[in-house]
């Protein structure tokens, strides 16, 4: 099984390092800070309406339990790239228009695994931050076993289970049920966005612009990974949040999700994308 590092149909494996003139996150931060220092005023002001949700969680025993406390508050926080990867298939017929992408498109093959309802938020950062409507959220992830739908080199090219998009309603929401994704050799444990809206860049489906992928809790992975079939099967992941090539040079660990529930009932999350998605 290949993973996000492998070539595929002849292709180089992606480039992890930064991008030839793009900021470093150090001078990123500095810019940001100088701009917030500047326009901090107005950007609050031009918020309105349209915050996100801010928690703080704990996570206690070996269950990955968690429990979280949530607070609105409006966040101009600039969405940081993460590469589309290998796995992106244009799933955009009418089928894969759906909240719930457990199964195939005519319901066999549901994928077991720990429950996961995913909220995404998308907000326009440059029309004060408003919800922006109509927006095609596309989500794609493996499963426990740590293998994609819709994909020769994984035997999967007639599945379409944990693939799906849903356009966001009047408040910028979208909402997918799924499950709690394994991991493959060279990636920790992640889900795959792209948003596609006015600020796509390109008409082609695999450029990769306005894409991210999010991530779990260190400590929930591996406590999953070791207690919980059928993700036990594979065990722990080497390859950890710190050390995979997206998590920390790509998005800086900015797109960590927060989670509320538990490995037995399932977990809820929720992720804020500010367009348009920036590289740091």
């Amino acid at each position: 099984m290949l993973n996000d590092d492998d070539a595929v149909d002849g292709n180089s494996a992606p480039d992890t390092g930064s991008p030839a003139g793009v900021l470093n996150p150090m001078d990123r931060r500095e810019v940001l800070g100088l701009l917030g220092g500047l326009l901090g005023t107005a950007l609050i002001s031009g918020c309105g309406g349209s915050g996100s949700s801010v928690a703080s969680t704990s996570t206690t025993g070996t269950t990955g339990t968690t429990t979280t406390t949530t607070t609105t508050d409006p966040s101009t926080t600039l969405t940081p790239e993460g590469e589309i990867g290998p796995y992106f298939a244009d799933d955009s017929a009418s089928g894969f228009n759906r909240s719930n992408i457990l199964s195939n498109l005519d319901g066999t093959s549901t994928q077991s695994g720990i429950p996961l309802t995913l909220k995404v938020y998308v907000y326009d950062s440059e029309n004060s931050y408003a919800a922006l409507a109509g927006a095609q959220v596309d989500i794609w992830h493996c499963n426990a076993s740590g293998i994609y739908s819709d994909e020769s080199v994984e035997s999967t090219s007639s599945e379409t289970w944990l693939r799906g998009y849903q356009l966001t309603d009047s408040t910028g929401l979208v909402t997918f049920k799924t499950i709690f994704p394994g991991w493959y050799q060279g990636r920790t444990t992640h889900i795959h966005l792209r948003i596609r809206s006015k600020y796509s860049e390109a008409s082609s489906t695999s450029d990769g612009t306005n894409t991210t992928q999010v991530f779990f809790p260190q400590a929930t992975i591996d406590a999953i990974n070791t207690s919980v079939s059928p993700y036990s099967a594979l065990g722990t992941n080497p390859t950890t949040n710190a050390s995979d090539h997206v998590y920390t040079p790509e998005t800086e660990g900015e797109t960590l999700l927060t989670l509320s529930g538990d490995n037995a009932a399932g977990y809820t999350t929720s992720f804020t994308v500010n367009l348009p998605i920036t590289a740091v």
